[in-house]
């Protein structure tokens, strides 16, 4: 190729691979240009075009091209504006994702006719509070429930939502970072089970709200407390004598479970919770001692590879019945000592 820009004796498929590829201004202004929008589609995608190129290109007939023109990390708020107006949907949701989209942008974008448009703004970082109450109050509960989960979302507009209809719009209020203890208590008496475990499970739950909701009559609540940093002493104690295995083994796994906690449920008669205590680093040597008698195999086996495993629990266990665990037991003795 003698210049750089004459690219007519160039293959259709090797323009388009120079378009993907390129990062010569010339040579990508001289495939804006090209008759075919496949080749225009890619000059548009590539990340190394120019400002002034990506202008041109969104005013391209094809709305493909467009649309990678509004997907360019490169596309500024200048160009986003011009084409947020565009008579394609699948261009303005791509402008709606896009993080150079100012607020007032979005803004606009907002109001727009298609909800997936709408719902890209409130999933955009740049969805300032504002925006996010006006997308509160909209007919389609899956942008309501976009609004819940966006960082930017307030107390305020969540306190908001507590009280929407649509369950699954609730659910998304109990699982923001940003809901309060009001807000959590509020939603703790909901009528449906998923907006319970989710406040179970919330991080800003406080511990009077999951000594609450450890009493609750469902399962997946009761065991989501259980998990919850926030649970205190009283209620994983409370928990430890739940009739349920699962929530009985979830108050193995907390960080707080007390060393009397631990060895209480190291005689628990579920080997799938007695397991779990072997398996624990919070398992002190008094309970894997306990644990290095269990009758089942899996629970020795867990004891035997444990960090926490004294020299005394695991001689104990090179002489198990089971050569599995034995051989367990000696290579972890040799790790550590």
């Amino acid at each position: 190729m003698k210049n750089s820009i004459e690219l007519s004796d160039i293959s259709l498929k090797d323009r388009i691979m120079l378009a993907k590829s390129a990062s010569n201004t010339n040579v990508l202004k001289a495939l804006a240009q090209d008759e075919k929008s496949e080749v225009r589609q890619n000059v548009a995608a590539n990340t190394s075009v120019t400002v002034e190129i990506l202008s041109k290109l969104s005013e391209d007939e094809c709305w493909i091209v467009r649309i990678e023109v509004a997907r360019n990390v490169n596309a500024t708020p200048e160009i986003l504006l011009k084409l947020l107006e565009d008579v394609n949907d699948k261009v303005r949701i791509e402008v709606a994702k896009n993080v150079s989209a100012t607020s007032e942008i979005l803004l606009k974008l907002s109001e727009d006719e298609c909800w997936i448009v709408r719902i890209e703004v409130a999933r955009n970082v740049n969805a300032t509070p504002e925006i996010l109450l006006k997308l509160s109050e909209d007919k389609e509960f899956c942008i309501r429930q976009t609004v819940a989960q966006n960082d930017n979302v307030t107390p305020e507009i969540l306190l908001k939502l507590s009280e929407d209809g649509d369950d699954y719009v609730r659910v998304a209020v109990a699982e923001s970072s940003n809901a309060t203890p009001e807000i959590l208590l509020r939603l703790s008496k909901d009528d449906y089970h998923k907006v319970r475990v989710a406040v179970a499970e919330n991080s800003n739950t406080t511990p009077e709200i999951l000594l609450k909701l450890s009493e609750d009559e469902d399962d997946n609540v009761r065991i989501a407390v259980a998990k919850n940093f926030n649970a205190t002493r009283t209620i994983l104690l409370k928990l430890s004598k739940d009739k349920i295995d699962e929530v009985r083994e979830a108050v193995v796994v907390n960080f707080n479970a007390t060393s009397e906690i631990l060895l209480k449920l190291s005689k628990d008669k579920s080997y799938y919770v007695r397991k779990t205590v072997a398996k624990s680093s919070n398992a002190t040597s008094e309970v894997l001692l306990k644990l290095a008698e269990d009758e089942d195999d899996d629970v020795r086996k867990e004891v035997a590879k444990n960090a926490n495993a004294t020299p005394k629990v695991l001689q104990k266990l090179f002489l198990d019945s089971n050569y599995d665990i034995a051989e367990t037991a000696f290579k972890n003795y040799r790790k550590h000592n």
